[in-house]
């Protein structure tokens, strides 16, 4: 497989995408390049076929056991031969011997080619911020998540995404209420009244978003939106460089109809917006044409934090353009119960102050 390395044509060191300055950044000799100005130094090598097929790798003698590197994809790294192990869907690497930035070309071209990128905006020092804003004044939450050190694995990855764009027209029928209340010196009364609502329209969705990789999840996906796609560019494996990148591994057509089902909740949101004045509306009947469904493919930046507690995993989630954060938190179950019982003791002892007052008065 063609490997892109990122090597500073100045001194020779590794080349990383800056989010602060949207260039590759040398970080040894300050170099800064656009990422569409940039030629590798040593094209004509990186462009040979590197070593990736791991049953021709163990074949060479080297110790991996047979079962041990399904899946995996061996590559060799150009700058100091060293070898790097990745998934079948990883894209873009870091060598773990000279820390060399490699893109696998094959990963992105033809069908696999992504549409647009959005490069990141935020650093590796923006999402450990945002980690601590997180979990500050949780005071149920365990004390050893307030220290950074907590923090297993930080990694910055693009993760592929579907990105929808259709015309539904929507046909609804609802019951109305409306409830008037009054009362007199007797009684008080309320009176329902229902009344026949048809709405009609059709709305235009663009760049909807599904992401692409089985291992991610994807409510911790959806709950990372919105992206801004004003920021999208067309795709340079260039602003991968020092971050990981994976190839989508979910087909666009085993999303489809979670894109649609979110579309349809929109449009019936928007057309519930539509019939104000009602005290509630009730769904009678409702239909959906989609009109004009198709889809692209891009790359979306994320910083993912991992960390553990009581042998239990939790994944947090950065959106690397917009500084969203997201996560689920464990529960101190003795800071729970402390609370607990230090709340029921302040209202007992306010009830008896209470009481104490009233028998003096």
């Amino acid at each position: 497989m063609g490997l892109t390395e990122y090597e500073c044509p100045s001194c020779g060191g590794v080349m990383n995408f800056d989010a602060a300055s949207q260039m590759l950044l040398c970080p040894y000799c300050d170099t800064k390049i656009k990422v569409s100005d940039y030629t590798a130094p040593r094209k004509e090598e990186q462009d040979k076929d590197a070593k990736a097929d791991s049953n021709e790798w163990l074949n060479e003698g080297n110790e991996w056991k047979p079962g041990e590197t399904d899946g995996m994809v061996v590559y060799s790294c150009q700058s100091c031969g060293g070898e790097i192990v990745a998934s079948e869907t990883e894209g873009s690497l870091t060598c773990p011997f000279c820390s060399n930035n490699v893109v696998v070309k094959e990963k992105f071209s033809g069908d696999l080619r992504p549409d647009y990128v959005i490069p990141f905006k935020k650093s590796k020092k923006d999402a450990m911020d945002a980690y601590a804003g997180y979990v500050k004044g949780k005071l149920l939450l365990p004390k050893v998540f307030f220290a950074e050190n907590h923090i297993d694995k930080i990694r910055g990855i693009y993760i592929p995404y579907w990105l929808y764009d259709a015309k539904i027209d929507a046909d609804y029928h609802f019951e109305g209420t409306k409830v008037r209340t009054w009362s007199d010196s007797d009684y008080h009364y309320t009176e329902t009244s229902y009344y026949d609502v048809t709405r009609t329209g059709s709305e235009d969705f663009a760049h909807v978003p599904h992401d692409a990789s089985k291992e991610m999840p994807d409510d911790l996906m959806e709950s990372i939106e919105p992206f801004d796609f004003s920021d999208a560019i067309p795709f340079n494996s260039g602003y991968l460089a020092g971050f990981l990148a994976n190839r989508y591994d979910v087909n666009a057509e085993a999303t489809k109809d979670h894109i649609v089902e979110r579309m349809g909740n929109t449009i019936e949101s928007d057309i519930r917006e539509t019939a104000g004045g009602y005290s509630s509306l009730r769904v009678l009947s409702k239909n959906h044409n989609v009109r004009s469904l198709s889809h692209k493919y891009a790359l979306y930046p994320v910083w993912l934090l991992n960390t553990s507690w009581n042998g239990k995993n939790f994944l947090f989630a950065m959106n690397a353009q917009t500084g969203k954060f997201v996560g689920n938190l464990p529960v101190d179950k003795f800071k729970a119960l402390l609370l607990y019982v230090l709340s029921a003791v302040g209202f007992t002892l306010l009830a008896i102050i209470v009481c104490l007052i009233i028998i003096t008065f």
